[in-house]
């Protein structure tokens, strides 16, 4: 609302997990169920960033990194006040996105680029980076970032091996 009031010329992310995780998972208006656990008004947020004189709203899904790229290079492209909105389920809620990753050393050529993403089930053993398999969540975010498509899912990556 600032941002429109002063006629700010930014690009505003907003990320959305339905949950407000930092005070301990409570409901909030944008999911649609009241602190009484009743159902209620769901608050849209591209509704109320469109309300405010049109602004340019994007999309994203939490998880899909190219998605995100497009929606975020289109918003700062624009000149004007944009809003990014990004979604996806909190990891608490859901703890299993997807098939379990794992690294192919004979591919890895051990660039460090998805121990950039900070996620804590990469780790190295050595100088291979490894990945926790327990810790994974599926998300995709390291396969998504490596160079050399050296991660991805367990069933792939032993099909591959086959060959």
């Amino acid at each position: 609302m600032d941002a429109v009031y002063n006629q700010s010329k930014i690009t505003v992310i907003i990320t959305d997990n339905s949950t407000t995780a930092m005070t301990g998972h409570q409901e909030h208006p944008g999911t649609g169920i009241s602190v009484q656990g009743q159902p209620g008004g769901k608050v849209v947020l591209e509704d109320v960033v469109k309300r405010r004189r049109g602004e340019k709203c994007g999309r994203g899904r939490f998880f899909n990194i190219k998605e995100i790229r497009t929606a975020v290079k289109s918003a700062l492209d624009s000149h004007e006040l944009s809003v990014v909105i990004v979604r996806g389920a909190c990891v608490v809620h859901v703890p299993k996105h997807g098939e379990t990753q794992i690294i192919d050393i004979t591919k890895c050529n051990q660039c460090g680029i998805c121990l950039l993403v900070g996620c804590p089930a990469i780790q190295t053993s050595g100088k291979q980076p490894v990945i926790d398999a327990p810790m994974c969540t599926g998300c995709t975010i390291c396969a998504q970032v490596c160079p050399k498509q050296a991660i991805g899912p367990v069933s792939r990556l032993k099909a591959e091996a086959k060959y």
